[in-house]
């Protein structure tokens, strides 16, 4: 029960009390009339106002008290009328001693209550407290729970990060996979890009970007200077605010870009940095260290990912290119005749074959010694690589070449050769600091001009080289069928 209850409650009771003390009162005034002994109904009534009195004092005082007092006084009226009736001792002594003992026996109570009730706090306070302590207990052990799952959650992923990159074996492949994963992972960021320098190349070109939101006028062909200065320091960088920070001044272009914030981590190729993963958002204070580390784990999985599937393209070109002119080898030269000739069969279309032999390379060779023929043999490669883009080029053997023109007639061929043998008249070859001339022979055959047959245009073009070193080299002769 509630403490404004007990106060309605212990009200009620005063009043009910009162009215009653009233009515008795003058119950006993009406009895005077008729009785012969007035001494008694005035003492009875001098018990009431003094019951009367005593009900109002302890409803003025504690109206908890009220109920006890109530009941006090209908004790109390009673047993001082027998007692005053028996000793003759003055009704107010009684009353006054009575009540003194009911006050005394009352105020030990309410003492003894407001003690328990103390204690009663104290314990509440206890349990207060306990429940406050458990209450953090738990919120700690759920935010530790939460940590746990966002944990487990990023190396989860991480770990199907690392499977998904050991599928593919072409390193323009993993880097998007890499970048797609990465704003997937951190999607507070604007856009990402895989910055690679495959190759010799001394530029840093992008290979793989992902957008998430507009930014700009953002394409990102070329790495920036974030990229270049995490290459040259060879550790990850983070911006909170590109405008503030001293480090890097911005130039128009890159202003342009709208870059905020970003994160930066570097790819190692071979123990050196071969490039960068980075994520940029056009606001500022977007990333934290958390997201820094991320992105890293991210580099090192895909590091290990792209470098391998560089290597593997390396050994894939050494199996099928030959190693000194960087053109392709004789076996994988005839398995593309093969595929070319047969194409050319099914669409009725022309496929010209070359070859081509260096005149008077033995000379050359013995003169200057095989690295001074290696050189010309390298140089002789670049030329037939500038003249003949797009052609299939192979070292056939030795000083010989095979050049494979799909798609073209036989005029449009010997016109083709001689380009190539006045390339190589007007060209000078440098070897040892000795510009050195040279010359070239080559024979032209043709499908379906000259024959149908993969391995005869492959004859009738030799015929036709052997027949132009016959009549004096550096010319261009034509298969004739």
């Amino acid at each position: 029960m509630g403490s404004q209850t007990r106060r309605q409650v212990a009200f009620a009771f005063g009043v009910g009390a009162g009215l009653l003390l009233i009515f008795l009162v003058i119950y006993s005034l009406a009895q005077l009339k008729n009785t012969e002994v007035p001494e008694i109904h005035l003492q009875r009534i001098a018990v009431i106002l003094t019951a009367f009195s005593i009900t109002l004092f302890t409803t003025w005082w504690r109206f908890k008290w009220v109920g006890v007092n109530l009941l006090a006084a209908l004790i109390l009226i009673p047993l001082v009328l027998f007692v005053v009736s028996v000793t003759k001792i003055p009704v107010f002594l009684w009353i006054l001693l009575v009540y003194g003992v009911i006050l005394f026996v009352l105020h030990r109570t309410d003492q003894h209550f407001e003690n328990q009730i103390a204690m009663l706090g104290i314990e509440q306070e206890k349990y207060e407290d306990e429940t406050n302590n458990l209450s953090l207990a738990f919120k700690a052990k759920g935010e530790g729970i939460s940590t746990f799952f966002e944990k487990y959650s990023t190396y989860y992923n991480l770990r199907k990060l690392a499977e998904e990159l050991t599928v593919s074996i072409s390193w323009a492949d993993l880097a998007q996979k890499a970048v797609d994963r990465a704003m997937d992972f951190i999607p507070r960021g604007d856009f990402a890009k895989i910055a690679l320098a495959h190759g010799e190349e001394k530029k840093l070109p992008v290979v793989a970007r992902r957008r998430l939101r507009p930014v700009g006028n953002w394409n990102a062909k070329q790495g920036d200077l974030f990229d270049f200065w995490c290459i040259k320091n060879r550790k990850r960088l983070i911006i909170m605010d590109t405008q503030e920070d001293f480090r890097f001044v911005l130039s128009d272009s890159e202003k342009k870009d709208n870059v905020r914030s970003l994160i930066v981590a570097p790819l190692f190729h071979e123990g050196r940095v071969a490039g960068t993963i980075a994520i940029h958002a056009t606001r500022p204070n977007v990333f934290s260290h958390d997201d820094l580390r991320l992105l890293d784990a991210i580099a090192t999985l895909a590091s290990s990912a792209i470098s391998n599937a560089i290597l593997y393209e390396k050994t894939e070109e050494l199996a099928i290119k030959d190693s000194l002119t960087g053109l392709f080898v004789r076996r994988y030269f005839f398995e593309r005749l093969k595929e070319e000739h047969r194409r050319a069969l099914l669409n009725q279309k022309d496929l010209s074959f070359l070859m081509c032999d260096l005149d008077h390379f033995k000379e050359c060779n013995d003169k200057f010694g095989h690295q001074g023929g290696d050189l010309m043999l390298v140089q002789f490669a670049e030329i037939l690589t500038q003249c003949l883009k797009g052609s299939l080029l192979a070292r056939y053997g030795g000083e010989e070449f095979a050049i494979l023109l799909p798609e073209t007639t036989k005029a449009e061929a010997l016109k083709i050769s001689e380009q190539v043998r006045k390339a190589v008249e007007g060209s000078d070859f440098n070897i040892r600091r000795e510009k050195v001339k040279m010359t070239v022979s080559i024979g032209v055959a043709n499908l379906p001009d000259d024959t149908l047959d993969a391995e005869n245009l492959v004859q009738k073009a030799d015929q036709a080289l052997y027949r132009a070193k016959r009549e004096g080299r550096n010319r261009v002769c034509a298969s004739t069928s």
